[in-house]
């Protein structure tokens, strides 16, 4: 049985069980691993180890016990609008030039002692809601530099990039921002679902190499 480690922040953890090693949270990790048992019963464990609120740097100060002892067969990665909201809000960002250097330092760890990994990188991403409206130019400036991070990094490392942002704004045309985010930032069931089915679809372009 093959390990997928789902790996981010609250969007990821999505109120997940921290007592419970099995618990997928609500969101879209949960719904993504739902699809494929589905598709492929029984050829998958599923691990979540968001935790709300972590920055890039957070998540690589934990990444011994959340990456590195997992030993996932495949992983994802959903991290960096909190680089920018806590700067936000708390005085507690993450500048780009950090963000891309701890990144970039995971993604090289994770390529030497875990070789044999597929990894796949997903956008963040932001838009319009009560988290976000009084500083909105700010967000999606920041956001868009880290997205820019992850596209660079998925090409230095050759890994998948999980496009979310303009799929956000083209959903956006559909249904108002409200439909898809809660507050700008976590996203609405709706969302969630979204997300799960773009990253099954990515995860079986990995999975068929």
């Amino acid at each position: 049985m093959k390990t997928i480690l789902f790996q981010g922040d609250s969007i990821t953890d999505c109120g997940r069980d921290k007592s419970d090693p099995g618990s997928l949270g609500n969101g879209y990790a949960m719904l993504a691993a739902k699809l494929l048992e589905e598709k492929y019963p029984g050829q998958f464990e599923f691990i979540n180890r968001g935790i709300s609120g972590n920055r890039s740097v957070d998540l690589y100060a934990r990444r011994q016990a959340d990456i590195f002892d997992v030993k996932p067969d495949y992983m994802s990665i959903l991290v960096g609008v909190n680089d920018v909201w806590h700067g936000l809000k708390y005085d507690q960002g993450v500048g780009i030039d950090t963000y891309l250097q701890v990144y970039d330092r995971l993604l090289t760890e994770i390529k030497e002692k875990l070789p044999h990994t597929k990894v796949m990188l997903a956008e963040p991403f932001v838009n319009e809601g009560t988290a976000t409206q009084e500083q909105m130019e700010v967000f999606e400036e920041g956001v868009a530099m880290r997205s820019e991070a992850v596209q660079m990094l998925c090409a230095k490392y050759e890994l998948p990039f999980l496009s979310l942002q303009f799929d956000l704004y083209e959903l956006e045309e559909q249904h108002p921002a409200g439909h898809w985010t809660l507050d700008g930032v976590h996203p609405t069931l709706n969302f969630h679902e979204y997300i799960a089915q773009k990253w099954v679809r990515g995860f079986e372009v990995y999975l068929n190499k």
